[in-house]
């Protein structure tokens, strides 16, 4: 009978010391983790990554099973990405964007539904001459959220950047969000024309294509 007693001592002693570390961990996350931008238009106009130190990026990972936080930390390293041109240029771009991509890539591997988080990754590897992992991230932010008005004019920046004739599946999921502007949010028609001027030429080829099949008029003054 004590051998059992002791056994439980040690198993409840266990389990209280793992919730103890959970609960700590937690809470020194969320109090060194700056805030989550509320919006798209928050993180790329207002982002500082400057908050994000290797205290921010240890808590975060240290906190079990919150890809959440991961996110946030993700959000705010890229942030001075965001600023180039704006504020002073980070020490490091690409060792910052690696570090955002890793990040962003943890948080995934824990929360898989964050349509934003997807999108922040498709945006961090928008670079290079292949950019086919950033359009498969990008399919992902399409499959997670389809119909979020906030990451629309994001989304499409980047499908007009990465898009291929040989990749129709991404055009077929782009389109929803063009209709959703010419259907319901005209006050965005504007986006349409800003991602068509700054495309590549595939990506200006197929946003003209998916504009031109549901509203010809307004695709003729793209061009």
């Amino acid at each position: 009978m004590s051998t059992f007693q002791s056994r439980l001592r040690i198993v409840t002693t266990m389990i209280a010391v793992v919730l103890s570390w959970f609960a700590i961990s937690t809470f020194l996350a969320e109090t060194f983790i700056p805030k989550p931008p509320r919006s798209w238009r928050d993180f790329t106009s207002q982002a500082d990554g400057n908050t994000v130190g290797p205290l921010t990026e240890w808590v975060a990972s240290a906190a079990p099973l919150r890809g959440d936080l991961l996110s946030t930390v993700a959000f705010a390293q890229a942030g001075r990405l965001a600023q180039i041109g704006k504020t002073s240029v980070p020490p490091d771009p690409a060792a910052q964007r690696e570090a955002a991509i890793s990040l962003a890539k943890a948080s995934l591997s824990l929360a898989p539904y964050s349509s934003g988080t997807w999108l922040l990754l498709a945006s961090l590897q928008d670079v290079g001459p292949d950019r086919s992992a950033a359009a498969e991230a990008l399919k992902m932010s399409y499959l997670t959220s389809s119909a979020d008005f906030d990451l629309i004019p994001k989304r499409l920046g980047v499908f007009a950047s990465v898009a291929t004739k040989a990749d129709p599946d991404l055009g077929d999921l782009a389109r929803g969000d063009i209709r959703l502007i010419l259907t319901q949010r005209p006050d965005l028609k504007a986006t349409i024309s800003d991602v068509y001027a700054k495309g590549s030429s595939d990506g200006k080829a197929l946003v003209f294509e998916l504009v031109n099949s549901q509203d010809p008029a307004f695709a003729a003054t793209l061009q």
